[in-house]
């Protein structure tokens, strides 16, 4: 069993923040994807299809998050006061700007990109998009807890791609700000607080650290740096998919 304390559990998850941070540097901003979208080079083709496939994967993920509660409900009822920063991240995702929550945001940049609502929502993924949904299904469904909370501990790195996002698209690509606003609020929700309520990122730092602290078993091949830097790699393979597709 690994168990740690406060202080080692809040190490730990410093040192899991800058190793996801490297991994997301050497992996998905190395992609010929996101180094042509910053530049302004990537075809428009490949933005939308990447964002099919990742429209696709936000009601997933999202429903995931819900589910957890329900998987993990032993946890939280134990930890109860943990149960606020959970709720409040799931206001967040089903309730702002107003519900359905962030799913406007995405339908609203999607529609600024050219796509319906059904191209965003119910094109099939491709099967490298896929992964990244199934790994945390997967995890979830047949995983111990924290391989499912480590799994989703890359936010911060997405939050912070987000930025690029932001800035390609309206700088090059001709979209407003408020267009572009599905990557502004995830910048913002996912690595800063706002609105009262903590980072999405530090949400789950949080949970983490508690089951840390009450101490933890690992699966055979499933250790928590194998779940938590493999998503990120997962990241840059839809990536990599939706180039080799438009190109």
């Amino acid at each position: 069993m690994l168990k740690l304390s406060e202080e080692q559990a809040k190490d730990l998850m410093g040192e899991m923040r800058d190793r996801i941070d490297r991994r997301w540097r050497e992996t998905v901003d190395r992609t010929r994807f996101m180094q042509e979208l910053k530049e302004g080079k990537l075809k428009r083709e490949s933005i939308k299809l990447f964002y099919q496939n990742w429209g696709a994967f936000v009601p997933v993920i999202n429903s995931i998050y819900t589910a957890a509660f329900y998987k993990h409900l032993w946890f939280f009822v134990k930890n109860i006061d943990l149960m606020e920063v959970y709720t409040e991240k799931v206001l967040d995702e089903f309730g702002h700007p107003k519900p359905p929550g962030h799913i406007q945001i995405l339908l609203s940049t999607g529609e600024a990109l050219g796509l319906s609502r059904e191209e965003v929502l119910l094109t099939p993924m491709l099967p490298e998009g896929r992964a990244l949904a199934d790994f945390h299904r997967t995890l979830l469904t047949d995983g111990l807890i924290q391989e499912y909370w480590f799994s989703v501990l890359y936010e911060g790195a997405f939050g912070a791609s987000c930025a690029h996002w932001f800035k390609a698209l309206t700088t090059h690509y001709g979209l407003t700000e408020e267009q572009a606003s599905y990557f502004s609020k995830h910048h913002e929700a996912d690595t800063m607080d706002h609105l009262d309520r903590k980072a999405h990122a530090e949400v789950t730092e949080t949970v983490l650290a508690r089951l840390l602290q009450q101490g933890i078993m690992e699966r055979p091949g499933y250790s928590y740096e194998y779940c938590a830097l493999t998503p990120v790699n997962l990241n840059a393979l839809m990536m990599d998919a939706v180039y080799r597709a438009t190109h």
